[in-house]
């Protein structure tokens, strides 16, 4: 049976309603070809449920992520080199009132990494990553037990895995919780 547990960032942090649109921004070389697309595609996964904004890609926008005074950025950079951290979020929060302001998404680009469908046997998919990375930025935080393996936000990434592509039963009870969007039904977490 899909897992239906999730974990609020701190008690449960979340993009308010005021702005309609937040823009971000995707900066370096990528890695692999198709692998801005692939962000993209992990990004709109989460817009679906993030009833309160919508998430738009622009490369030149004027937008300021509060914390950095830059924009919403999703980098491919290098972080620790292969073998290491794959990704990680940076979330930028108003503590006394716990809405979410903007976000850093940082991609290690020196990782084996893969677009392909299904995932490739020695690398890493840039969706299932990043999809992951982008359920930090909806409000969302680890979970690290075996049972919730197959989840979006399971803190841990195989080469050649792609489920995290789409969200499970968990994840979307996480985002029923901060954003109301009544899908709640089983993902294909498993399958």
């Amino acid at each position: 049976m899909e897992s239906n547990r999730f974990r609020l960032t701190q008690g449960g942090i979340s993009w308010f309603t005021s702005a309609t649109t937040v823009e971000y921004e995707i900066v370096g070389d990528q890695a692999v070809t198709g692998g801005n697309t692939a962000i993209e595609t992990a990004v709109q996964t989460w817009a679906g449920f993030i009833t309160t904004r919508d998430f738009t890609r622009n490369d030149g926008t004027g937008q300021t992520n509060p914390c950095t005074g830059s924009a919403n950025t999703i980098q491919w950079v290098s972080i620790d080199g292969t073998g290491g951290i794959l990704a990680t979020a940076s979330v930028c929060r108003n503590v006394a009132t716990k809405e979410i302001g903007g976000f850093v998404i940082s991609i290690d680009k020196d990782e084996p990494w893969s677009t392909s469908t299904p995932g490739v046997s020695d690398k890493f998919d840039v969706e299932n990553v990043t999809s992951h990375e982008f359920g930090h930025v909806a409000g969302l935080g680890h979970l690290n037990a075996p049972r919730d393996g197959c989840l979006t936000m399971y803190a841990f990434a195989a080469k050649q895995e792609i489920q995290k592509r789409t969200l499970g039963l968990g994840d979307k009870l996480g985002m029923d919780t901060l954003y109301d969007p009544d899908d709640v039904v089983d993902g294909s977490c498993g399958t």
